[in-house]
């Protein structure tokens, strides 16, 4: 990198990744216009980080919640869409199933969010997140220029 703008563009690709992944961080590279490699190397660094992050902070960011819906006198919903894709991922894939959908499905923050309170091993936890987040960055990366020739770009 030679410039601040160079800098400042991979830094915010680095941020759009930590929160969404595949379908924010790889387009947002390619627009900034870097490279394949340095999309992977963008997107993995952010997606990392936000795990990382978010694994660490899941229980206080669920009691934030839950305090949040007592405060407003609501209940959280227990049967929404997302909610039942989760259970029934969990139920037939584990945490493997959980890893490969958070990036480009649920985010990084929810899926880490979702799978820190689940499972309470948080290096195994950690460790599938970051696997998964490393599988969605080398193929949403080479991907990512072909839906651009489709889209007419």
């Amino acid at each position: 990198m030679s410039t601040i703008g160079e800098f400042a563009e991979a830094l915010v690709v680095i941020l759009i990744s930590a929160v969404k992944h595949t379908l924010g961080g790889i387009p947002a590279g390619y627009i900034a216009g870097f490279d394949y490699l340095e999309v992977v190397l963008y997107t993995l660094i952010g997606g990392v980080m936000g795990i990382v992050f978010f694994v660490y902070s899941a229980r206080g960011a669920k009691k934030l919640y839950l305090r949040y819906l007592e405060k407003i006198d609501k209940k959280p919903r227990k049967f929404t869409r997302m909610n039942r894709l989760i259970v029934k991922v969990k139920r037939e894939f584990g945490l493997y199933g959980l890893a490969l959908i958070t990036p480009p499905l649920i985010s990084v923050p929810v899926g880490a969010i979702i799978a820190a309170t689940i499972y309470k091993d948080k290096r195994r936890v950690m460790l599938f997140l970051i696997m998964g987040v490393v599988f969605w960055s080398f193929l949403g990366a080479a991907v990512g220029p072909l839906v651009g020739i489709i889209a007419g770009k």
